[in-house]
């Protein structure tokens, strides 16, 4: 690959990386954190009734993060395969996963949507049951949340990995890296066997997650990779 494809290459990857970070929390400042009432799904169903299009928005930004994951997670596989082929795919492959487990998720959305719809066909129930099963696929909606999270805590465990061993980027960003993985694997393991931390782990993944991800963001944008290295690495990589 030459010089200037394998360098635009990692620029592109730090525009879609700045785009996550941009879009990313929408889907929950626009939905959840907004319209969502812990235990209280009359007003929740209210909420979302009331601000619909904000609801909608949300749905939106969320579509678009899983669209930008799966040309990073393609972007990445290709800075990061002269270092370790089989790693590098897997990382891929977590990454793209997670982003369908995002898309899937996506579904509970909608049929918070079709429930509080008015839809003909639901008038012979109630509106408390209505409400009381879109409270259930909201809940639904941020427990998958921690499963997406447990793969791209996976990603970003291969990818510190990747980026340690590579000697075409800076060490340092490696180790950010894989501090951030932990925080993503402690949120969301620690959802499942600890849920009454869940306020204190929310707090302890984005403390080590995000100066991880931020730097190799700037890194892939100020400096995009050591491009010699690379090759150096990409000709050693194909004579093994």
């Amino acid at each position: 690959m030459e010089k200037k494809s394998i360098k635009s290459t990692a620029r592109t990857a730090g525009i879609l990386y700045l785009v996550i970070f941009v879009i990313a929390p929408f889907p929950f400042l626009l939905g959840r954190a907004s319209l969502v009432v812990a235990g209280d799904a009359a007003t929740t169903a209210r909420n979302i009734l009331a601000s619909e299009s904000v609801f909608r928005l949300g749905m939106v930004a969320e579509s678009v993060v899983f669209l930008v994951e799966l040309v990073l997670a393609a972007l990445l596989y290709v800075l990061l395969k002269p270092v370790n082929r089989p790693l590098s795919l897997a990382a891929a492959f977590a990454r793209v996963g997670e982003a369908v487990v995002q898309a899937v998720n996506l579904l509970t959305s909608i049929l918070v949507l079709l429930l509080l719809g008015g839809a003909s066909y639901l008038a012979v129930l109630e509106p408390e049951p209505l409400n009381a099963l879109a409270m259930l696929f909201l809940d639904a909606n941020a427990f998958v949340i921690m499963v997406w999270g447990l793969l791209f805590g996976f990603h970003l465990l291969l990818l510190g990995y990747l980026v340690y061993k590579s000697s075409f980027w800076p060490r340092f960003l490696g180790i950010l890296l894989l501090v951030a993985s932990v925080g993503y694997l402690a949120q969301s393991f620690g959802h499942m066997l600890v849920p009454q931390f869940d306020d204190v782990l929310s707090v302890a993944v984005i403390v080590l997650a995000v100066p991880g991800e931020l730097a190799f963001t700037i890194w892939l944008l100020w400096k995009g990779v050591n491009v010699e290295r690379w090759q150096q690495r990409a000709v050693e990589a194909a004579r093994s």
